[in-house]
């Protein structure tokens, strides 16, 4: 090649790397118009609409006793101010007090589908599985710290829910009924400074209320194992039973009620949780009213 051919060539080169720089240099942004209202550039946020009573959840465990990720429904009870988990079948699951929930937030995670994770691993010619290994899935999450004053349990569980929409109204929510405040997007219980109580206000204690004992199974002195009907025997009928109970200042179950369980289990349960003992609960020296649940697991062997 001549000396004129390669000068040519060269500058034909040069010619076509200019150009794919200038192709590749950043558009600039458009104008924006001089004097705009600010309302059109930040438009004011509508409120948090209310959420349904109950919601489809999956638990994602966290809670020391339930390790099984299972999905269900969670349901605001506002009657006995509680949040509860059923399964699938409708069973309670577990449940966590108003007042137990030290914090309440909405969180978002990009995970990898399950659905992605397989493709990708899977060997396929000229690495034609590749981009699945890329493919990223947002989830949405209730994530409550909580600490049950009356049993003690404390720790960190989150639920996952349909959609973003659904997660913060039920954060709005929860954060209304368990009395917490709002700090940024995460809201929280305030902190109760201690005062001190004078001897007069230490009598004054409102013992007519009933304070909430949680799960009771564990801190009954006498709990008889329920009968076993034949009618439930004959149909096949299992499961667990949850009786709500309430435990007078001696100790003693004066109520009893079933809220969830096999219809054909459920009058044995309570016959049972009538029959339980408690130790008495003080405050401050004084007997105090609890009320609780009681589990009872009925199996065929």
């Amino acid at each position: 090649m001549s000396q004129y051919s390669k000068i040519f060539v060269t500058g034909i080169l040069l010619l076509f790397l200019a150009g794919a720089v200038s192709a590749q240099r950043p558009r600039g942004a458009a104008p924006q118009t001089v004097g705009a209202p600010v309302s059109e550039a930040q438009p004011i946020a509508s409120p948090v609409p209310p959420a349904p009573q109950t919601v489809n959840a999956k638990y994602e465990g966290g809670i020391f006793g339930y390790n099984k990720r299972q999905d269900g429904t969670l349901t605001f009870d506002d009657t006995n101010q509680r949040l509860v988990f059923r399964n699938k079948q409708g069973q309670e699951y577990l449940f966590i007090p108003y007042d137990g929930v030290m914090s309440a937030f909405a969180d978002t995670q990009s995970r990898r589908p399950a659905a992605a994770t397989v493709i990708s691993s899977v060997p396929a010619p000229y690495l034609l599985n590749l981009p699945a290994a890329f493919i990223r899935k947002k989830y949405q999450y209730l994530t409550l710290q909580f600490a049950d004053p009356d049993t003690h349990v404390a720790g960190i569980t989150s639920f996952k829910l349909a959609n973003k929409q659904l997660t913060e109204s039920v954060v709005s929510m929860l954060a209304q009924r368990a009395g917490l405040v709002a700090r940024g997007a995460i809201f929280v219980r305030r902190r109760q400074e201690p005062t001190e109580v004078s001897q007069t206000e230490r009598h004054a204690i409102d013992t007519s209320r009933p304070i909430n004992g949680g799960l009771l199974n564990g801190r009954a002195l006498s709990l008889p194992e329920p009968v076993y009907p034949r009618e439930a025997r004959g149909t096949g009928a299992s499961g667990t039973v949850n009786v709500q109970i309430l435990v007078d200042e001696q100790g003693n179950v004066v109520e009893a009620q079933a809220i969830s369980g096999p219809p054909a289990l459920q009058q044995a349960a309570v016959d049972a949780a009538r029959q339980a003992k408690f130790t008495p609960v003080t405050i401050q020296g004084q007997p105090v009213k609890v009320r609780g649940t009681i589990s009872y697991t009925f199996e065929l062997h």
